[in-house]
């Protein structure tokens, strides 16, 4: 297997028919097409995994499905991500997601990866992520976990988006730190799996 992220979960993993108890440990890993083709059988035991499934209003990850059926061999807690663009429309977006997330694929809350802001304002990106996120939250049941690296979400996120189950990537020892009242639910602390 080639590079994936590594989780660690320091508080609640929600799942949308359950949960998992209060500021327990887990470890956990993200992966997408940029991995190549991974060998379930050699993925170390973890806690859930996060798939790549769509970016934008019509791309989808070609090993979306694969990675899906692979970690649920393995018996993993899966979750599913949409990589955010401000090149697309929302509303084709979501429908891009809904299209290829089944509820029935995926054990944890969707997740929605912020990384760029092109074309928008700050106040456009909010919105636009607002919306995404009631889209989501509305056909799911869930509002989604948002991802994002350290320095991009207290730019463009904090504090309006505070309150939501949060993947912050900030690499090494020192934690994330949140703008503003909140906290993140989990770490992710390296490229390397």
């Amino acid at each position: 297997m080639r590079k994936c992220f590594l989780f660690l979960v320091v508080s609640t993993l929600l799942a949308p028919f359950g949960g998992q108890n209060e500021d327990q440990e887990s470890f956990g890993i993200d992966v997408s097409h940029h991995n190549g083709k991974i060998n379930w059988e050699q993925v170390p035991e973890v806690d859930f995994v996060y798939i790549k499934a769509t970016e934008g209003a019509t791309y989808v990850d070609p090993m979306y499905q694969q990675n899906i059926n692979g970690a649920r061999a393995r018996k993993f807690r899966v979750g599913a991500y949409h990589y955010f663009r401000t090149t697309s429309s929302v509303q084709k977006q979501f429908e891009n997601y809904k299209k290829h997330v089944m509820k029935s694929d995926i054990d944890l809350i969707p997740m929605v990866d912020v990384e760029e802001c092109k074309k928008w304002s700050a106040t456009q990106f909010q919105d636009s992520l607002m919306r995404f996120i009631q889209l989501v939250k509305s056909h799911y049941g869930k509002a989604p976990m948002i991802y994002s690296v350290n320095t991009f979400y207290n730019k463009y996120c904090a504090p309006r988006f505070n309150n939501y189950h949060l993947i912050i990537g900030r690499y090494g020892n020192e934690k994330p730190f949140i703008k503003g009242k909140g906290t993140y639910t989990i770490w992710q602390k390296s490229a390397q799996g």
